[in-house]
């Protein structure tokens, strides 16, 4: 049987409120790692997930409000949801700016950065700079026209493309030093960073096939479709898996150095 809009926005709301504790756990272990080493690298990284944070946060609030708008709690016909996607998507074009600023800094005698500085993270700050803009007019204007706050088609497509840059950058730099290390723990460190970025680009791509569905399939797919859950998937294994390739806990270290010394012996 299928489902109702408002079991759907239920299961839309409960499914962001666990993506925002697991993104909140990233964020503190993340700014622990940074004060406990004090590198800007490090602090860049966590300031790029604490964008992040902040963008789920603010989806979370707003889904939370359109909820009670369907069960009548709140009376007005305020476009809530469509507030937080906007929202949410800009504080997301500011954590790409930051992973392409941790790239630059951790990389920083790859050829592009020592020749360019930190010019490449400027241009693609600009860039993401054209997608909050984007999303104010398109809030500003629906607001004023009293209409819903819509998220169309051509800034989700262009977000998307900026994230690939920015993970994408994140996977292709982060290959060299997996060639190069030579312990088990340090390799495993590397590919879970590029799983990372693997499922990060993932996460827009279902949100944008997502909006892609209703714009061309409206009489079939209507809101949150399978590929709006399947992004918050996708987050969870990116969140999972940036914890485990930028933290790496004691106990995963250890689980890999005690199998290198089982092979050594």
């Amino acid at each position: 049987m299928a489902l109702s809009e408002v079991q759907k926005l239920f299961m839309a709301t409960i499914t962001e409120g666990i993506v925002l504790l697991f993104v909140t756990f990233v964020v503190i272990m993340l700014f622990v790692r940074y004060f406990n080493r004090k590198r800007s690298a490090a602090l860049g990284l966590a300031v790029a997930f604490a964008f992040w944070d902040i963008a789920i946060i603010t989806l979370f609030v707003m889904r939370v409000l359109t909820y009670l708008q369907a069960l009548g709690k709140i009376t007005n016909n305020f476009d809530f949801s469509g507030l937080g996607i906007n929202i949410g998507y800009g504080f997301s074009a500011l954590s790409n700016v930051f992973i392409f600023v941790f790239c630059a800094l951790v990389f920083a005698q790859a050829p592009l950065f020592r020749k360019t500085g930190m010019f490449v993270p400027f241009i693609i700050g600009a860039l993401n700079g054209i997608t909050i803009g984007m999303l104010i007019g398109i809030t500003t204007n629906s607001i004023n026209a009293g209409t819903n706050i819509s998220y169309d088609l051509f800034p989700t497509i262009y977000h998307l493309l900026l994230t690939f840059f920015s993970f994408g950058a994140l996977i292709f730099f982060t290959r060299q030093p997996l060639k190069q290390s030579t312990t088990r723990w340090q390799k495993a460190g590397f590919r879970f960073i590029i799983l990372s970025g693997v499922f990060g680009i993932l996460i827009y791509l279902s949100f944008a096939i997502d909006v892609v569905l209703q714009e061309i399939w409206p009489e079939i797919f209507q809101s949150y479709t399978i590929f709006f859950f399947l992004a918050y998937i996708f987050a969870l294994f990116m969140l999972s898996f940036a914890y485990l390739g930028y933290v790496m806990p004691d106990f995963v270290r250890n689980f890999y150095k005690e199998q290198e010394e089982k092979e050594m012996t």
